[in-house]
């Protein structure tokens, strides 16, 4: 099944359609990709939804252009029917659940409305930018009591305001996060499969490291987002790629107007840029603009969260889980939703970062943008993760760690390095002052996994194999 960004991406190059032939324009002017199938580990949570005992409505969650559509329609596949409403395209449908709710008369009016029959246990009916239609968030309530049987996936790429406006049916429905693909989905995508089940092993020669490192270079300039690498993976085209990127990121500077008032667009904007600006760093709005309020910069930040367009990373204690209970939500970290599209905020040059060999030192603030981003992709997707690092700040004792997560109930630092050697005096300080951390996690170029004394050290593209293992 071809990628379908119909719409979505308008101002790609003029010449595009004599250069590669499977771009074409529908019937409204807009351009249509076409090439391989995406594979999304996700896909196999939804398989698994699909065959669960104890299946719930579900609504998939994440920001917009994420690959939500593609991968309900691919699920649909499995199914003897797939239907779907899209109320954003189709704003008279939303008229189909204005009265009553009752289940059984919502389904029939929306088989009149599709023209297909919907039959519970064969048909995956998709409610699709579902934030259009507040009532059918409420329906999924009787759908699960109704019609338990029933197959039924809703998504948003605003979802999460109108889930604040209008709460959701607790317990009712269940949930699933999408975010851009992560290293080793890219990897799978380009055929690589045998790479990705290689890292997992642990036991990495410096010759395979090399060529893992080729495509990793490759990753953190294109990001994660599905119609960039879709396009790369056809025609190994850098132009056309920027230009997806550029269209993605317009399309989100549009969305403000959808989710903010007129008079917080300017302070979005100005916070959405800062963001690519300030990763690995303490966010401070100083740094924004000095001469706009805080409190007007913070709540600019909070949509862009809800958009799910950024993801803070909390300083914690790290003494205690869950890591959350002593969170310091004044100190905090940013990091946009994807690497590809921050280097794109932040014009940075093409040219230079091919000819650049790949280490941490040179990726600058990108290597902590990307663990943060792999954190994000392998963590349970039934939740939404949160992200937490360590800081100390005391008169010639300062100390951070990117970043505190928990692996098999275990409290564990990461630290991203820009060598494979040198001193780690802020793991070490926070080992010595955190019982109940066993070791530290050291990311780093060198091409090896291994131990030393509490520390284990992994590469920068180990973190998936880390998390699986039992180390």
């Amino acid at each position: 099944m071809p990628l379908d960004f119909s719409g979505k991406f308008p101002n790609l190059p003029p010449n595009i359609l004599g250069k590669f032939p499977k771009i074409r324009k529908n019937n409204i002017g807009k351009f249509l990709i076409t090439g391989p199938d995406m594979k999304r580990d996700a896909l196999e949570t939804l398989r698994a939804w699909k065959d669960g005992s104890l299946r719930k409505p579900l609504i998939l969650r994440g920001a917009r252009q994420i690959g939500k559509t593609w991968i309900v329609k691919e699920l649909g596949k499995q199914f003897e029917n797939f239907v779907a409403i899209d109320f954003e395209k189709e704003k008279s449908a939303c008229n189909l659940f204005k009265e009553n709710l009752v289940a059984n008369e919502l389904l029939l009016k929306i088989g009149i409305y599709t023209k297909n029959k919907i039959v519970p246990g064969k048909t995956l009916l998709f409610l699709d930018e579902i934030q259009a239609c507040e009532r059918a968030i409420l329906a999924l309530r009787y759908f699960y009591e109704e019609i338990p049987e029933l197959h039924i996936i809703a998504a948003g790429s605003l979802l999460d305001f109108a889930i604040e406006k209008i709460g959701i049916p607790v317990g009712r429905v269940q949930f699933l996060y999408l975010y851009p693909l992560s290293f080793g989905e890219f990897l799978t995508a380009c055929d690589r499969q045998d790479l990705r089940d290689y890292v997992k092993q642990q036991n990495i020669d410096e010759t395979i490291h090399k060529l893992i490192m080729k495509e990793l270079k490759i990753y953190l300039w294109l990001g994660g987002m599905p119609a960039v690498i879709d396009y790369w993976i056809q025609y190994r085209d850098i132009i056309g790629c920027q230009t997806l990127q550029d269209e993605i990121l317009e399309a989100y500077k549009q969305d403000f107007s959808k989710y903010a008032k007129k008079k917080q667009i300017e302070h979005i904007d100005k916070v959405f840029q800062s963001i690519a600006v300030q990763l690995g760093n303490k966010f401070k709005y100083v740094h924004v603009d000095r001469d706009i309020k805080s409190t007007v910069l913070k709540e600019a930040l909070s949509l862009l969260v809800k958009a799910n367009v950024a993801h803070l990373c909390y300083h914690t204690s790290g003494q205690e889980q869950p890591l959350g209970a002593s969170r310091n939500d004044n100190m905090f970290k940013a990091y946009f939703l994807d690497i590809g599209l921050a280097q794109r905020l932040l014009n940075l040059s093409l040219s230079d970062w091919f000819l650049e060999p790949l280490e941490i030192k040179t990726l600058g603030n990108m290597a902590e943008q990307f663990i943060a981003q792999e954190l994000l992709a392998y963590a349970s997707n039934r939740i939404k993760p949160q992200l937490y690092y360590w800081h100390r700040e005391a008169k010639n004792s300062n100390a951070e760690i990117d970043f505190v997560t928990v692996k098999n109930n275990q409290i564990i630092p990461i630290e991203v390095k820009a060598g494979a050697t040198g001193t780690l005096r802020s793991l070490s300080s926070f080992l010595s002052s955190h019982t109940k951390s066993p070791y530290g996690l050291k990311i780093s170029a060198h091409h090896s996994f291994g131990k030393m004394d509490h520390v284990f050290h992994i590469p920068l593209y180990g973190l998936e194999a880390w998390l699986i293992g039992d180390k």
